[in-house]
């Protein structure tokens, strides 16, 4: 599967064009419109990976493109506000922990860094699970184009439990960590490099969202059409 997603755009007609452009896209992020763009190619990605057409989409159609991007940024927002309130906790209980140990007791200052120690865990571990369920989430709001079934959590629920999803978020990660370590390498030249690394984070990213497509398509939930059964799966590869 890692191999297969790392040959997505290489292998492709239009692979060194679509990942030029993405790469600039990227490069104008601080514009945010472009983030959007970015996002909404990703959407065609796993639309186009979970119907089987491993042919990566072109840049093309960019008003759906960045109306398509700003509904997955909803997603993946609220997706990510959950750890931020808590690492907003944190840091007020931090605050209040300094505060305590600063005063003469020091059982109240043992008490207040034991607080900051445990709410930075939960924030840490309610982070995770915000990163391990955003691609499905994601995935069934690109199935529709409903933002409402990226909070489909029954669904959602029935994806994420699977050993597959685990597997595939595995390997999705593992090529964005790849990634990371590859523009970490080309940081060390000065701006040709980091510039260089812009591009290959854009890569590694639409391999790692080809594997969350495949991956989807094998563990998504699809109703039954005969007989009025419940919803079926499709098995599991």
């Amino acid at each position: 599967m890692i191999s297969a997603s790392l040959g997505y755009l290489r292998d492709s007609d239009d692979g060194i064009k679509t990942t030029a452009i993405g790469g600039v896209l990227l490069l104008l992020s601080p514009l945010l419109i472009p983030v959007f763009l970015v996002l909404g190619y990703l959407m065609r990605v796993l639309r186009r990976t979970t119907d089987g057409v491993d042919e990566p989409p072109v840049f093309d159609d960019w008003g759906d493109l960045l109306v398509d991007g700003v509904k997955a940024f909803v997603v993946t927002f609220v997706y990510s506000v959950v750890p931020l309130v808590a690492l907003a906790v944190v840091g007020v209980f931090g605050v209040g922990a300094v505060l305590i140990g600063g005063g003469d007791s020091a059982l109240a200052g043992i008490v207040g860094g034991t607080l900051v120690v445990a709410l930075t865990l939960v924030a840490f571990a309610v982070s995770i699970a915000g990163v391990y369920v955003t691609p499905a989430a994601l995935s069934n709001y690109a199935g529709t184009g409903r933002v409402s079934d990226g909070f489909a959590l029954a669904t959602i629920w029935t994806v994420i439990t699977k050993k597959a999803y685990a597997v595939g978020w595995l390997y999705a990660f593992a090529v964005i960590l790849a990634g990371s370590l590859a523009i970490g390498v080309l940081s060390v030249v000065p701006v040709l490099g980091t510039i260089a690394g812009v591009f290959v984070q854009f890569y590694a990213v639409v391999a790692a969202y080809y594997i969350v497509g495949h991956t989807w398509a094998d563990v998504r939930p699809v109703a039954a059409e005969q007989d009025g059964v419940g919803p079926v799966e499709r098995p599991v590869v």
